[in-house]
């Protein structure tokens, strides 16, 4: 049974802080004094024919009528009436049938000089993002563009929007390229996306240059070579995604800043090897560290395990030798240990539980020893045990054939022993046992 997927930047509850923003708009900035609302929403409607009037917008009509276009959906304005906030994110979440919006960028919105806020998210746009789309003007400070079919080249005017505070480009099919060198100026920076993006290269050095930097995706790419030991200076970091990358090396530290840290992924990058840095086990924020699929070796530090806030940590399918740290679970409210396909020896950590909100153990492939401790076994939240292939021995504890919502167990070749119970927690859907020395037989 697979563990919890791992969270994207789309996922924080925190970003929709940056709905408060004002509102969108559109005129050039030196046109902005004589706008007027009308002509604003003459322009959606323009912009709404231009997209082939899909019904999701069907509220935008009438330009001249009161209110327009600051009472139409998905439209905000500012005091005077301008519009400053866009949210066609998913075509507007509200919408109950989710009709998604198709066509080109409109660049209609070049004339929008209090544009703010732009989320055209997770749509079916499907044209190149224009190579002058950095006429968006001086007041955008957020640009959701995630999940669509923009395609072509990652425009370098991009560089051009030096009040963007937050930027997502993700799962866009853009051609395989690297990041634009003019992204040096988005200096104002807190949440770069970038995901799945056909970068290449290396490490973009620019991005190190975004010192207000709190969010940076640049997973799902075709990114090489070492990880620059600048991104830990970052002193504002909270969230750094690095996963499925072609990084290798040790990952070097020469400074640290980044104690801010909540979310680690270096995950599925291969050729990642060395240490997990000892520095790691300081970052008293940090929730969820992600590892599995490389080539680390080492021992785990102990204080990983005496982190007050860290609640998953996954590190399979890489070469760790020692135990587990012996304190995973009595500092902080874990629900996710995942091991397996290491070298990793001793006991099982007794405390995983001890929050009582612990779900998921897997160290299969591993040379663990000692039995199943008791606190594990009388985990009620527990929903995944797996510890195949090691070296456990000793009774297994009755209450986990009883463990309320235990639904995946797999025991098979260890040296454990016991006789069954009569009966078995009905939440048990798969259950492999073979190759120990249980004695007695499964009850029907």
């Amino acid at each position: 049974m697979a563990p919890p997927r791992r969270v994207y930047p789309r996922d924080h509850a925190y970003f929709f802080l940056l709905l408060a923003l004002l509102l969108f708009c559109p005129v050039r900035r030196r046109a902005a004094a004589q706008s007027q609302p009308a002509d604003e929403a003459q322009l959606l409607l323009q912009i709404k024919s231009a997209w082939g009037n899909p019904p999701v917008l069907a509220r935008w009509k009438n330009a001249s009528s009161p209110g327009a276009p600051c009472t139409w959906t998905f439209v905000g304005c500012n005091t005077a009436g301008l519009v400053t906030n866009l949210t066609l994110g998913s075509a507007g979440v509200a919408a109950p049938s989710r009709t998604l919006i198709s066509g080109a960028f409109p660049t209609a919105l070049y004339r929008c000089a209090s544009l703010r806020y732009l989320d055209l998210s997770e749509n079916n746009f499907t044209s190149e993002l224009p190579a002058d789309i950095g006429r968006l003007g001086e007041n955008l400070t957020t640009l959701l563009l995630d999940g669509n079919g923009f395609n072509g080249t990652i425009p370098a005017s991009l560089g051009a929007l030096t009040r963007l505070r937050t930027l997502w480009l993700a799962k866009n099919p853009f051609l395989a390229g690297e990041l634009p060198v003019s992204f040096k100026n988005l200096t104002n920076l807190v949440s770069l996306w970038a995901e799945q993006c056909n970068l290449v290269g290396d490490f973009p050095s620019h991005v190190l240059e975004m010192k207000q930097l709190e969010v940076l995706s640049l997973s799902n790419n075709m990114l090489k070579g070492s990880i620059p030991a600048a991104v830990w200076r970052l002193s504002k970091l909270q969230e750094l995604y690095l996963y499925s990358n072609n990084f290798s090396g040790d990952v070097e530290i020469d400074y640290f800043a980044a104690v801010s840290l909540m979310f680690i992924d270096l995950s599925e990058n291969y050729k990642l090897t060395g240490a997990i840095p000892e520095v790691f086990g300081t970052l008293k924020n940090l929730t969820e560290l992600y590892l599995f699929r490389n080539n680390f070796s080492g021992e785990i530090p102990t204080s990983i395990g005496q982190l007050p806030s860290l609640s998953v940590f996954r590190l399979a399918n890489n070469r760790f030798t020692g135990t587990l740290p012996p304190d995973l679970g009595k500092n902080s409210v874990f629900t996710v240990v995942e091991a397996d396909y290491n070298e990793l020896t001793g006991t099982i950590p007794e405390g995983l539980c001890a929050r009582g909100q612990f779900k998921y153990l897997a160290a299969k492939g591993n040379q663990l020893n000692g039995s199943i401790p008791a606190g594990l076994a009388n985990c009620t939240t527990l929903k995944t045990l797996a510890l195949d292939d090691n070296n456990l021995s000793g009774d297994v504890p009755e209450a986990l054939w009883m463990a309320p919502q235990l639904n995946y167990l797999t025991l098979q070749s260890n040296q454990l022993t016991g006789s069954f119970p009569a009966t078995m927690s009905s939440s048990l859907a798969t259950l492999s046992i073979r190759n120990n020395q249980f004695s007695g037989s499964l009850c029907s």
